[in-house]
């Protein structure tokens, strides 16, 4: 049952890639040669759903283009998707500042911004293309004023770096489902950042998808500044190994973590850091 079950998905793939790939080769040759194509995009670009989306009694209002599934996954799942971050804002002390590194389109920078005695100012950071465009256009949606906003990659100094991510389009002729663009960027660390902007945390967040062992690299001053209280970061199996040593010895404890995932014969975790007392 198992390989019959596979092979009927595999064919279900197989046609879906077809039919799809015909209705763009088709819309291609609408839009290269014809006149009247206008009326596609004259109708795509109306539609956008916003909805209204509670979190822990929140109102937020949030993009969703239609080809990011992702988002809309993520949307429906909001408050269960990751408790312990949620718990995580809801203990910040009032007047604090929190940087949120890998923001995406804001499942934490908005429901920080905008929950009753939440931080004072926001810095969120996210190095995807869509993933920004979101989050700025929520910020606005939501009229947001507490939150700057930097499309930028935050490493362990001042270089430039490649960056690959999903195209999040699917079923272009010659092409993976999920397509890969590359492109190239500039990096500071986030010890520059602060020194830059004269901004200082109290709580940091970091998912950054790979990046974080190269992100710790570059916050050392931070990390031992006593205004820092606390840091929640989602580690891999691989990057657990040095990102745990990393705040132990600059005096925090681990004292909560859990698995949020598993890819490629690996875990993902979500672990959260309090700088210990004496420190």
């Amino acid at each position: 049952m198992g390989k019959l079950a596979e092979k009927s998905r595999s064919c279900l793939k197989s046609l879906e890639r077809v039919f799809f790939e015909a209705i763009n080769e088709f819309l291609s040759y609408l839009v290269g040669k014809t006149g009247f194509a206008w009326w596609i995009f004259y109708i795509f670009v109306r539609i956008l759903p916003v909805p209204v989306v509670r979190v822990r009694g929140v109102p937020i209002r949030v993009i969703i283009a239609l080809n990011e599934v992702g988002v809309y996954n993520t949307v429906k799942i909001w408050e269960e998707r990751e408790l312990e971050v949620l718990d995580w804002i809801d203990q910040f002390e009032p007047g604090c500042t929190f940087f949120d590194i890998g923001a995406s389109f804001g499942t934490e920078t908005l429901y920080a911004a905008l929950k009753q005695n939440g931080p004072e100012k926001i810095v969120a950071f996210d190095l995807s293309l869509p993933a920004s465009f979101n989050l700025a256009y929520n910020i606005n949606l939501n009229n947001i004023t507490k939150v700057e906003q930097y499309y930028l990659a935050l490493a362990d100094g001042l270089k430039l770096l490649t960056f690959s991510e999903p195209s999040q389009y699917f079923s272009v002729k010659g092409r993976e489902k999920h397509d890969k663009i590359t492109y190239k960027t500039l990096s500071i660390s986030l010890d520059q950042f602060i020194q830059m902007t004269g901004i200082t945390p109290d709580y940091i967040k970091i998912d950054v998808d790979g990046g974080e062992e190269n992100l710790i690299l570059g916050m050392a001053e931070i990390v031992r500044n006593p205004r820092l209280k606390s840091v929640v970061i989602e580690v891999s199996e691989k990057s657990e190994a040095a990102v745990t040593p990393f705040f132990q010895n600059a005096g925090f404890s681990a004292v909560y973590e859990r698995i949020v995932g598993e890819e490629e014969q690996q875990f993902f975790k979500n672990i959260i850091f309090r700088k210990n007392p004496s420190c």
